[in-house]
């Protein structure tokens, strides 16, 4: 058993003070000798300042917070492992199309993310996820978790807008590194959401290609783009030295022998579409462990306390005030 607030224990040692202290209670007499001998009524003394020790006991401990040992079970649903890695560049707070200013803008980018990311996960409760959003650096969130609360505040933290850099080889590089210590059941696979692209340096490209293929990672790839950008599905051929961004990486994606799918979502709708597809692929027999709190103890203190204190005053109410002659 543990105590979440163990230093209400040092408080321990007060609960001989019943024996301690001498009761004022009682008459005066004369000559002591006169009154008959009561072994009753010392034992109840004794069993009453006993009881107080009980009742100073409880409460210290309620106080104190026991708590049982944790459980761990294994839980098997269907779902996989997944690391959102989400843009959080200052662009990520601009609408997918329209002007702000003009009162026919669509819904924000990062808004529209945040809302149909939280209804992915709230769909499928039997997946574990893990969080990471990049802007200039990898903005760590939460590891590979299937704790829903902190897997919402890390996907709200990772939809606020930050700097205006997009550094999509640092935020895919610690993505990789969430499956390190987690063992492998069913699906896995990163979900990688930006409305840009980057130029990713050799070094980081050949450690995604190995941490990849190690981990055996599924890549998806949701780019939110603009009705005038460059499309990565244009067939259009360029120089090689005027490949855009966007085109180049998906082709890095594409050779690196691992299973990928990329999307393109210019409104909310397309976006959804492109989750929801996900979704469908990635959806086979997952098996984890779940940790169970152990229990607190503290109610069960406070409910024998309270009882304790309701014998202690029935108890106080049976005194004999006074010996009469008979």
């Amino acid at each position: 058993m543990s105590f979440q607030s163990p230093w209400w224990l040092l408080l321990l040692p007060l609960c001989l003070l019943p024996f301690w202290l001498k009761s004022r209670q009682g008459q005066w007499y004369s000559w002591v000798a006169i009154l008959p001998q009561d072994k009753v009524s010392r034992l109840m003394e004794q069993g009453l300042k006993a009881l107080v020790s009980a009742l100073l006991l409880c409460v210290l401990l309620a106080l104190a917070h026991p708590q049982g040992p944790e459980k761990v079970v294994q839980r098997i649903g269907k779902g996989a492992q997944t690391v959102m890695v989400i843009d959080r560049s200052v662009s990520m707070d601009h609408p997918f199309a329209g002007d702000v200013t003009s009162g026919s803008a669509a819904e924000i980018k990062s808004t529209a993310a945040r809302r149909l990311i939280t209804k992915f996960i709230d769909s499928r409760p039997d997946d574990m996820m893990g969080v990471v959003g990049f802007s200039n650096s990898a903005l760590y969130g939460i590891k590979i978790s299937n704790n829903r609360d902190a897997i919402h505040a890390a996907i709200n933290a990772a939809t606020s807008p930050s700097i205006n850099q997009t550094n999509i080889g640092s935020g895919l590089t610690k993505a990789v590194t969430l499956f390190d210590n987690i063992d492998s059941t069913g699906s896995r696979a990163i979900i990688l959401l930006s409305d840009g692209a980057g130029k990713l340096s050799p070094r980081v490209k050949a450690t995604l290609q190995t941490s990849l293929k190690k981990n055996k990672l599924a890549l998806y790839w949701i780019v939110l783009r603009q009705p005038d950008d460059v499309s990565i599905f244009s067939k259009n051929v360029y120089d090689e030295d005027r490949v855009p961004t966007a085109v180049a990486l998906d082709r890095y994606f594409q050779s690196l022998g691992i299973k990928y799918q990329a999307y393109e979502a210019d409104n909310p709708t397309t976006l959804q579409n492109a989750i929801q597809d996900i979704g469908s692929r990635e959806n086979k027999t997952i098996q984890y462990p779940i940790t169970i709190p152990g229990r607190n103890y503290s109610q069960d203190f406070a409910a024998l306390g309270l009882m304790l204190g309701v014998l202690i005053l029935l108890l106080k109410n049976l005194r004999i005030y006074s010996w009469k002659n008979t």
